[in-house]
């Protein structure tokens, strides 16, 4: 935050002197014999200074911009774990791992419906229990909620696997996802 006000005092202070301008706060005391510039040079460098204090007011603005991206609030956590639940839905699919179940998979859901909102680094997806409940999670936000995570056998069928002769094989079903957001923790 330092940086932000650091940048803007600079813009201030360009501002300050191209409004006044320099011939003033230099030249006027000295006698004009003393190799003054010219008015047109004067002007320019005036131009200069406001161009100079935009460019310091567009960084100042770019870093406080920035800023915010660096960390999740906790609305933005609880936005993206619902419209991940949504999505969940939107097709079939296999049997979640024994170990983490789909936590992978809605891992990637929230990087990826909360692209710009904070670094994806900081999204925690944990499978709280034996069942289908996720804890979701990210740096900054200081507080989690619980995703859960309902399959039912899905009546378009499953996927076929053929045997070692191709003669024979077994079905393995895919399941329809649902899901609700809750807040807290699990």
């Amino acid at each position: 935050m330092s940086v932000v006000v650091f940048l803007f005092l600079i813009a201030a202070a360009l501002l300050v002197v191209a409004l006044v301008g320099p011939h003033r706060l230099y030249w006027r005391s000295r006698p004009r014999a003393a190799g003054q510039p010219s008015d047109a040079a004067l002007a320019l460098g005036r131009v200069a200074a406001f161009g100079a204090a935009g460019a310091f007011v567009f960084g100042g603005c770019s870093v406080l911009g920035d800023i915010g991206k660096g960390a999740w609030s906790a609305d933005e956590v609880r936005k993206t774990a619902e419209d991940v639940a949504f999505t969940l839905g939107d097709e079939s699919r296999m049997p979640g791992d024994a170990v983490d179940g789909y936590a992978s998979l809605i891992e990637a859901g929230v990087v990826e419906a909360g692209a710009g909102q904070g670094p994806s680094y900081a999204v925690s997806v944990e499978r709280v229990g034996g069942g289908h409940d996720y804890e979701v999670s990210a740096g900054g936000a200081g507080s989690a909620v619980c995703m859960r995570v309902t399959e039912s056998k899905s009546a378009g069928g499953g996927v076929f696997v053929p045997g070692a002769d191709w003669g024979s094989g077994d079905s393995i079903a895919r399941y329809d996802l649902s899901a609700t957001v809750d807040d807290g923790p699990c």
